[in-house]
């Protein structure tokens, strides 16, 4: 990977760009009047773009480029705010003061609605495989302005971490989250879901295993939970209590906990 910054401003963005290859370990390449095709021609790099308001990675070989937003997360911390019910939320019995553990935190969506759900008092943790993308998440968590007072320092009390799901839960405490969940890539493609495209460039697509759902469940005090297309296998395969959505391509679904790891 290859780091610059947008031609507007470059001079002033300089430092902020020296900042991100340092922190990636990536080449610094001062922004010429190459057009960012050329660029990523040139070098035969994945390209991360630092501008004033937004960081860009975009991908080697062409594709949609990926930058942090909160995808569906304002609407849905809109209406959870209002009417208190998000099927995540309830799913996973979410209250004020607990800790949710999301293992595959991708553009941070549902850990910030259960940040919303927990309140300041509650803990959210999300685990990022790739580099990266948890850099690019934790950057614009912090400095997102769009949106409530609520929203908005919620956001900025997610803890993001750079490390690969099982090797966390392999070294975390028995009964040290009150939930711990997973949003893997689907098993079966939506072709509607445009507003991950820029992710998928870049995510890791570890698939789980016994070995994952075995520590989940001993790190898990009440709930494992798991989102998934309503096709997949995994429901069945790992034991999940099916939460069905009429009308969605996706449900939730959950393996109790409580009072299991005494």
């Amino acid at each position: 990977m290859i780091v610059t910054t947008a031609r507007k401003h470059a001079e002033v963005l300089l430092e902020k760009a020296t900042k991100f290859s340092t922190l990636l370990n990536a080449k610094l390449v001062v922004r010429s009047e190459m057009s960012i095709e050329e660029m990523i021609t040139f070098f035969q790099e994945d390209l991360l773009v630092v501008g004033k308001g937004k960081v860009t990675l975009y991908p080697l070989g062409g594709g949609a480029p990926f930058f942090y937003h909160p995808n569906s997360a304002m609407f849905r911390v809109k209406q959870f705010l209002k009417t208190g019910y998000d099927p995540l939320i309830e799913t996973a019995g979410l209250r004020q003061g607990m800790s949710f553990l999301d293992c595959t935190l991708g553009l941070a969506s549902d850990a910030l609605v259960a940040k919303i759900a927990v309140g300041s008092s509650g803990l959210v943790t999300g685990l990022e495989a790739s580099p990266t993308l948890a850099l690019l998440v934790s950057n614009g968590l912090q400095s997102w302005s769009d949106g409530d007072t609520q929203m908005l320092q919620a956001m900025k009390e997610i803890n993001v971490l750079h490390q690969n799901h099982l090797e966390y839960l392999q070294n975390a405490a028995k009964d040290s989250y009150d939930v711990v969940y997973f949003d893997p890539m689907f098993e079966f493609h939506l072709s509607s879901s445009k507003g991950i495209s820029g992710l998928k460039n870049f995510a890791a697509h570890d698939d789980l295993t016994e070995e994952v759902i075995s520590h989940a469940k001993r790190v898990a005090r009440n709930r494992v939970v798991i989102k998934d297309h309503y096709q997949s296998t995994r429901f069945k395969r790992f034991g999940f209590t099916v939460i069905s959505r009429q009308h969605s391509a996706f449900h939730y679904g959950f393996i109790e906990q409580i009072g299991l790891n005494n």
